[in-house]
């Protein structure tokens, strides 16, 4: 396969096709323009969609306006990707493609529930197995924490990474609307299956972009010890509607300096110093000089995912799009010196949550990084009067 093969005369003509397909307002005009770059669109590879314009990282458009033809090109160029996708090797990969069958298996169940328009007749029915896809965020999660932060690197562009996130929040936010209109006691059965008609159709493109575009690329970018490591990462997680698989034995680095940690205040072996940061009550996350992810602690509750392949990725990746800029604009205030300080605090299932930021800096002032801090408070918040050790 040449999937590590760019060949420039294809993608210009295939930027050259796509601005003739979004101009064309005819079936006429669009059925030529396809046919003027066919040769070209059957070569189309998924390593050829990091260089289009339309997706690099200098293009003039939004995620949202990308979102607007993304299914669209993603069926145009379909025959193109199909032969990459025909047979996965790696466990992983087999794993990240058979949670997308069964998901899809799930949500053609549904159908039968729906498809006669008798929702109030089923809506128990219904209700119950659209929470179930409430579990289609353990793939969304692994994909935005594991498998991206594993190809940023090797790409020429993260755009379409970052309109896969936005389209799983999309995904999201549709199913949280979805079960709150089913749950009303008196439903509007237009209104819901409109619903599921947009749900349906985001988790479905989501599917097909990764298993035409995203897998391929696993399997070709990626070294088997890669893998193995993603493999092991992603139990973590688990898999929808899968029992978690047994972790591969992979060989552990022993590059840890065993040295004391050694300050005015006191000095910590190694192994205490790890223990300490990974049972604080909070969750930490450093970010140097150079935006990259550099540590983050180990708790057994996390606020927020957080897994091995985050470390060397730049920090305004570890966010959705909606707040990429915010991030930036906190990090480039720290930098500039206008500020060492933000917190924000959210409530997410019933958990109150303190985020805070702070600039490090060194004895002269120099700026060092970024501390995120992130904190359930509470029960904090409900403490009162006193508790006295005595």
């Amino acid at each position: 396969m040449e999937l590590f093969k760019y060949n420039e005369s294809r993608i210009n003509k295939i930027n050259a096709f796509m601005d003739a397909l979004l101009k064309s307002s005819t079936t006429e005009e669009k059925v030529n323009a396809y046919r003027t770059y066919e040769k070209d669109i059957e070569k189309m590879t998924p390593l050829d969609m990091f260089y289009l314009h339309h997706y690099s990282l200098d293009t003039d458009l939004s995620i949202d306006e990308i979102k607007k033809t993304a299914n669209k090109f993603i069926n145009v160029f379909h025959k193109g990707l199909e032969k990459y996708s025909l047979q996965f090797n790696h466990s992983i990969i087999h794993l990240l493609n058979k949670e997308s069958e069964k998901i899809e298996a799930h949500l053609n169940i549904l159908k039968e529930y729906y498809k006669s328009q008798k929702i109030v007749k089923y809506q128990k029915e219904l209700l119950s197995g659209f929470k179930k896809c409430l579990e289609f965020e353990l793939k969304f999660i692994k994909f935005e924490n594991i498998i991206f932060p594993n190809l940023e690197d090797k790409l020429p562009s993260t755009k379409p990474f970052e309109v896969l996130w936005s389209l799983h929040d999309d995904a999201r936010g549709q199913l949280k609307k979805l079960i709150a209109l089913l749950e009303e006691d008196s439903i509007n059965e237009k209104e819901i299956i409109e619903r599921i008609g947009e749900y349906y159709y985001l988790v479905f493109g989501i599917n097909q972009k990764e298993r035409l575009i995203i897998l391929p690329l696993l399997e070709e970018l990626l070294s088997e010890d890669t893998l193995n490591q993603l493999f092991n990462e992603s139990i973590e997680y688990g898999f929808v509607f899968m029992d978690k698989p047994e972790p591969l034995s992979i060989k552990e680095s022993q590059s840890l300096n065993q040295h004391l940690y050694e300050t005015k205040t006191g000095s910590l072996s190694h192994k205490q110093l790890s223990l300490v940061l990974n049972h604080i009550p909070v969750d930490i996350t450093f970010v140097g000089k150079d935006d990259k992810v550099k540590y983050f602690n180990n708790r057994k509750e996390r606020h927020f995912p957080r897994n091995p392949s985050v470390i060397g990725r730049l920090v305004k990746h570890c966010h959705p799009p909606k707040s990429i800029h915010i991030v930036e604009k906190i990090v480039n205030d720290f930098k500039e010196g206008k500020r060492d300080f933000a917190e924000f605090w959210i409530e997410i299932n019933n958990t109150f949550l303190y985020i805070t930021y702070y600039a490090i800096r060194d004895k002269n002032g120099r700026y060092e990084g970024v501390l995120e801090v992130s904190q359930d408070v509470t029960h904090i918040r409900e403490l009162k009067g006193e508790k006295r050790l005595l």
